[in-house]
Formats: C-alpha cells, structure tokens, sequence
C-alpha cells in the first residue's frame, strides 16, 4: 500500500480538541516517535502524507502544551499541563476465551450497552482496530477529570468476579491497563493498521 496516496484522502477522525491532543507514530523498523501536536486536521494530514507512518496514535488526554518532552526518566504529562482524558476501552480477541473477532464485537457491544444503562453515558464511539479487535471512547464531561483510581473502579466493575461462582452479567473482556491510563495513545480512526494493512475505522457513534 502507498501509504502517501492513501493519506492523501483517508477519513481521518478529527478528536474533539484536536489541538490539545498529543500524537504518535511509528514508522516502518523504528521506535515510536510521539510528542507531536496539530492545529487541525490539514496540519495533521501533511504530517501524515510526508512521513509515510505505519501506525498513528493520538491521547486520550488533552493538554496545555501537547507537544511538550518531559525530562529523562520523568512521567510523560511532566509539563504537559493535564487538562482530562476520555475514557478509553479495548476489547482484543486474544484476551478473551473465545478468540474470534465476532467475540470481540460482542463484547464490545454489550459493553456499550451496559455504559449506556448503568452509567448513563451518552457520547461514545465504536472503532474497529484494524487488526484483532475493538476500541470504545467515552468521550461525556462527566468522566473527563478522572483520575486513574476512577478509571480503575470502572474497569473493576466489568471485570470482577462474582462470590460462590456466579456469573458477573456486566463482565467484558476489557485490557483493563488501557481503561485506567489517564495518558493513553490510542490508534487514530481512519490511520491505517501497519501489520495488518487495514484500516482503523469508526463502526458506531452513541450521541
């Protein structure tokens, strides 16, 4: 795949707050390279078509100065100026018993169910990784300033086991690591999967 023509036109998905976000990439044989910000989307778009990226990530979070390195060895928000972050979900078919993609769909579906009736969360979305299974934004103001205790609890709530054998009715196989990361990078709908050659894209949007 030309990655160049591909970006060239590709739907990319514009974050809310695109200028607050940080972004990543990986290019063919290297090292992440991240720490990157954009005005808007054509910025980011001219970025994308001249370094050829086989992987493009943006955070969850937002931030002050987005673009900003910490020192060596310091937590990567050191002068970065958290402003919040959504709430991100991945749901990969290896982690489940199951290992089908279908699987992964599902789970990822009734995950949405459950955050639509028992949290009453609104603003979400769908996303297909590209290659083994789903993502799941929350994006409502509500859960913007969490810090990563709520995010933990939220994640335990899908995950915990039941006493006596019963079956949690809520579980999801969520990477819960991901969920409870107030600085998570996130794979970029509409960028393309650099093992698969696939692209990431929206399934569903919740509004």
């Amino acid at each position: 795949m030309n990655l160049t023509d591909y970006y060239m036109t590709a739907p990319l998905y514009e974050p809310p707050h695109i200028e607050q976000r940080e972004f990543g990439i990986i290019r063919k044989g290297q090292m992440m390279w991240r720490h990157h910000s954009f005005k808007d989307m054509g910025k980011l778009r001219g970025f994308l078509i001249q370094h050829q990226p086989h992987h493009v990530y943006f955070s969850s979070a937002r931030y002050e100065h987005p673009s900003a390195r910490p020192p060596d060895g310091e937590p990567i928000m050191i002068g970065k100026g958290w402003l919040g972050a959504d709430l991100v979900f991945d749901i990969d078919n290896d982690h489940l018993p199951d290992k089908s993609l279908g699987n992964a769909a599902f789970h990822a579906m009734h995950l949405i169910e459950v955050l639509k009736d028992n949290f009453a969360f609104k603003d979400m979305m769908l996303v297909f990784s590209g290659s083994r299974g789903y993502h799941v934004h929350v994006r409502d103001g509500c859960i913007q300033s969490f810090n990563s205790l709520c995010r933990r609890e939220v994640a335990d709530y899908f995950m915990e086991y039941f006493p006596n054998g019963m079956e949690n009715p809520r579980y999801v196989g969520i990477d819960a690591p991901v969920t409870i990361d107030t600085a998570r990078l996130i794979r970029l709908p509409g960028s393309i999967h650099g093992k698969t050659n696939q692209p990431c894209r929206i399934i569903r949007a919740v509004a």
